[in-house]
């Protein structure tokens, strides 16, 4: 069966061997793959596949609920759908809220709908096949409690990575002790002078 994949690596937060492990289970020859919301630091292990295949990618879309469709993958598959008349199934990997209204145009094009979720639900009963993804990974904070390291969701920055801010916090700690220094430096003078003349009047 000649398929084509639309991935939203978002919606089911996929790594490259979960993503493997479903087209496996699928069975499928991939005609068109494409991933939407890839990060070139947090789903790096998809780069090797990428180049490799000619997978095509899209940017994350700034400001967009995670739980909703991403509009970039519903129109390329329904377009797909419409022009390739050698492809049988479409495989998504999508936000489950808006996206019955994608799976009704790739069916209305004779495809066959395939998709990848965490569960079944209403919209996969919707599909001529569910697969279930296999999670390989421990979300983010389970695995840096296992390190032992901080980190910060969504952008693989370690806390002990170097920023190029620790030479700045330096400098300016240095700074805000020099201007304490002649601060005090400053205070010590004129209890000084105010000695001097309490000392003058009364002896």
């Amino acid at each position: 069966m000649n398929c084509a994949c639309f991935i939203d690596l978002g919606a089911a937060k996929l790594d490259f061997e979960s993503f493997s492990l479903l087209l496996q289970e699928v069975g499928a020859k991939c005609e068109q793959v494409k991933f939407y919301g890839y990060n070139a630091k947090k789903n790096g292990d998809f780069n090797h596949y990428i180049r490799e295949t000619g997978a095509e990618v899209a940017l994350p879309l700034h400001n967009r609920k995670k739980v909703r469709v991403d509009i970039r993958q519903a129109v390329d598959s329904v377009a797909y759908a419409c022009k390739n008349p050698n492809v049988e199934a479409i495989l998504l990997v999508c936000a489950e809220v808006d996206c019955l209204p994608m799976i009704s145009a790739i069916k209305a094009q004779g495809k066959k709908v395939l998709i990848g979720v965490e569960s079944p639900s209403a919209v996969s009963d919707r599909c001529d096949g569910c697969f279930i993804i296999k999670k390989t990974f421990k979300e983010g904070k389970e695995a840096a409690a296992e390190k032992g390291d901080d980190f910060l969701p969504y952008t693989g920055i370690e806390k002990d990575e170097d920023d190029g801010m620790n030479d700045v916090r330096e400098k300016l700690q240095a700074a805000l002790d020099k201007k304490a220094s002649q601060r005090q430096s400053a205070k010590s003078v004129r209890d000084e002078d105010e000695l001097a003349k309490l000392l003058g009047k009364y002896f």
